[in-house]
């Protein structure tokens, strides 16, 4: 995890898969899956996956707060490669997982995210949370903007 000025980024390797069910795509042998996140506080993220043969699968998530409690995502998504393929696989593998993402995220307490960092026990996956929760604090986001 790195930050320059406002944004953050984080890299991630996996030997995990992207590639949704029922797409019998072959990888390379010892390919690994590296997922690229950068952050645009406050509200905008972007994810690209690097495929196999220079393919990327880039994601933007961007937050729009409508009430303290209800906010709205939009989440472009572009890949250059398989560009003759159906998006519906696509489409439907990212809708799955933005789904088991808002479960998550609406079923968490408190609801506020806390930015004082001594609120919560952390472990060293957390570090790009803390440097996010970090960095809104900077911004001069608090309690009194999130509720």
């Amino acid at each position: 995890m790195r930050r320059e000025g406002t944004e953050l980024f984080a890299d991630y390797w996996s030997t995990v898969s992207n590639y949704g069910k029922g797409q019998n795509v072959p990888v390379p042998e010892g390919f690994m899956w590296l997922r690229a996140f950068r952050v645009f506080p406050p509200f905008a993220a972007s994810l690209t996956v690097h495929f196999p043969d220079d393919g990327k699968l880039m994601i933007l998530n961007c937050a729009s707060p409508v009430s303290a409690r209800y906010t709205r995502l939009f989440c472009p998504i572009s890949r250059n490669f398989d560009k003759d393929a159906p998006l519906q696989p696509t489409i439907d593998f990212n809708l799955q997982v933005f789904q088991e993402d808002r479960d998550m995220v609406e079923a968490q307490t408190p609801e506020d995210l806390p930015l004082d960092l001594t609120a919560e026990a952390h472990i060293p996956a957390d570090r790009t949370s803390i440097a996010y929760r970090q960095l809104l604090t900077e911004l001069g986001l608090g309690r009194h903007y999130t509720s």
